[in-house]
């Protein structure tokens, strides 16, 4: 089953223009194979379970950029 993004879509990146983007997933992840499927695709990444105020929510599989707000530091 996976996590469930929300209904927002994925962005470009703005340092490559690419569009292969990960939501990345901040925090303890107690059920790994809950998500397995979205790590293979490349959907999600996991950024840490040290969560900070300022930890980027996307990154680009190609060049590694990380940008953005996560949706809880709003």
């Amino acid at each position: 089953m996976g996590i469930q993004k929300m209904s927002e879509s994925k962005p470009t990146c703005p340092k490559c223009n690419n569009q292969n983007v990960a939501w990345i997933l901040w925090g303890y992840v107690g059920d790994m194979h809950s998500i397995e499927e979205q790590l293979e695709k490349g959907e999600i990444v996991l950024g840490g379970c040290i969560v900070s105020s300022n930890n980027p929510k996307w990154k680009c599989n190609d060049c590694h950029h990380r940008w953005g707000v996560r949706d809880d530091d709003e």
